[in-house]
């Protein structure tokens, strides 16, 4: 377990590093395994860690990895946790108070009569639909960190679904599809970030291409 969260740390590290410091990046990489034969490979990965985030302001590629983590924590995470606070809470449609305030939110009445015996046994299924939204986000988030923009997409294009089987399912049995507005809400909030986040590192990687050629 310390071995494998060793690693996630130095990964980490290594990707707050930009592309001039690739020899540093191996042999931290080689140290790393040296350390975790000696025991004491997670303080080293900390180390490392905190070492390339001092230095991530003082260059142009560690400022463009600090805005990508801040696209990711201020805007991906928290939608993501948006989300779950709504499953914990009872969402969607799980106790009395939610349709109510889904109503409000959405400006439509006559939500609360659409649950009833019938139709309360599906809501376990909304919201296991619901937390694998949740789990598509994390995922996108950390592949944007990682800038593996096909595996964001793929995880994007998931998230996209299962917003759009909550909408169809809500609309089925509840004769209402309100409940897929906070999801979708979040969606348009991930795709925007996700948008940003590649249009920098594509400007950084042109202008990286262009400092080679010249």
């Amino acid at each position: 377990m310390t071995a494998s969260l060793a690693r996630l740390v130095m990964r980490v590290a290594t990707a707050s590093l930009g592309p001039h410091r690739r020899g540093w990046k191996q042999a931290m990489e080689a140290e790393l395994e040296e350390a975790m034969a000696e025991g004491h490979g997670l303080s080293f990965a900390t180390g490392c860690l905190t070492t390339a985030w001092r230095e991530l302001p003082a260059h142009v590629e560690g400022r463009r990895v600090l805005a990508s983590y801040a696209l990711v924590l201020g805007l991906i995470l928290p939608a993501t946790a948006l989300l779950m606070a709504g499953v914990l809470a009872g969402y969607p449609f799980l106790q009395p108070s939610c349709p109510d305030a889904m109503g409000a939110f959405a400006k439509v009445r006559g939500i609360v009569p659409w649950l009833n015996t019938g139709n309360a046994a599906a809501m376990p299924a909304l919201t296991l639909i619901v937390l694998l939204r949740v789990g598509s986000d994390v995922l996108v988030a950390w592949f944007a960190a990682e800038r593996d923009w096909a595996r964001t997409a793929a995880a994007q294009r998931f998230g996209a679904a299962t917003t759009v089987t909550l909408a169809t399912s809500a609309g089925l049995i509840l004769l209402d599809g309100t409940c897929a507005l906070l999801p979708a809400l979040t969606l348009a909030i991930e795709a925007l970030a996700v948008a940003s986040l590649r249009r920098l590192h594509g400007v950084a990687e042109r202008e990286h291409a262009a400092g080679r050629a010249t």
